[in-house]
């Protein structure tokens, strides 16, 4: 079952935790870092895995943070690895946790409190899933969790073709690709004249995502650039989230990313907030 969480409650369950297994994409120095490091200094057994090939990462930035908080942590009694550093993959794009026995689930990296959506999910199976991801055994996905990219976002276009006629389509993505299954849905929803609306992080908007974005916008979506880097969409009084960008699988459709559906009124009345939040404060695709 999932429920809406939030990093305070993801730091209260760390303060007590017996076991956590965490993997990130990346992993910034800030609460959630602390409070890894003091679980391992207690006793506690901490198994952290990031990333160590990181995306357009031509000057290391990614990497040196990655392996600095591995070094930090190991020091600190954590079981604690970089993978997929020679880029044989798959790579590590989720942001997740099994804390005691109960996964929480991360749509950006762990980092400010307010910036994403934290979820805590009770589904024994789902944090079985992503334990034996880490250990290379993969198990399918269900019908409401996914634990690599291409599952992630077949989950999210389901959610799509299943909108009625009243509903008001609602797409956020850090990136999108003009390859990808939700960029489809979202060009044949604009041409039929259901108007969705799409937000796109401006953090790495480049001219070829410029084009792709442009191209939705003439075909009937409503597109706009914001500072967020969250992943959802909406439909009526369904959601998904997840840590998958709305771009091709084609290459990474085994990279380790999470994604969720729920119909929980809770969950579905934040991310909308959120959203409508968000649609208000940002700018069309040419400003």
């Amino acid at each position: 079952m999932l429920t809406l969480s939030s990093q305070a409650q993801l730091l209260h369950a760390l303060d007590r935790a017996k076991g956590v297994t965490l993997v990130a994409y990346l992993l910034p120095r800030g609460a959630v870092f602390e409070a890894l490091a003091a679980a391992a200094r207690r006793g506690a057994r901490v198994s952290v895995r990031l990333e160590g090939k990181p995306y357009y990462d031509a000057r290391g930035g990614v990497h040196q943070l990655n392996a600095t908080a591995v070094a930090e942590l190991a020091r600190d009694g954590a079981d604690a690895r970089l993978v997929d550093e020679n880029g044989t993959g798959p790579s590590f794009h989720a942001k997740a946790a099994v804390i005691d026995g109960t996964l929480y689930l991360d749509d950006v990296n762990f980092s400010h409190g307010t910036s994403g959506t934290i979820l805590r999910d009770s589904t024994d199976s789902d944090a079985k899933m992503l334990c034996d991801a880490i250990e290379r055994r993969s198990d399918p996905p269900s019908k409401t969790f996914a634990l690599r990219k291409g599952d992630a976002l077949t989950l999210e276009a389901a959610l799509l073709v299943k909108a009625r006629a009243k509903d008001d389509v609602i797409v956020e993505s850090e990136s999108i690709g003009g390859g990808s299954t939700i960029y489809s849905k979202l060009e044949r929803l604009g041409r039929a004249g259901r108007a969705p609306r799409l937000l796109v992080s401006r953090q790495a908007l480049s001219d070829k995502e410029r084009r792709a974005l442009a191209h939705l916008a003439n075909a009937g979506v409503q597109v706009r650039v914001c500072g967020s880097n969250e992943k959802f969409a909406l439909t009526g009084n369904r959601a998904w989230v997840g840590s998958a960008n709305a771009t091709s699988s084609y290459y990474d459709a085994d990279q380790l990313d999470w994604g969720a559906r729920t119909g929980s009124a809770t969950i579905v009345s934040d991310l909308r907030s959120r959203f409508e939040s968000r649609w208000q404060k940002s700018h069309a695709l040419s400003a």
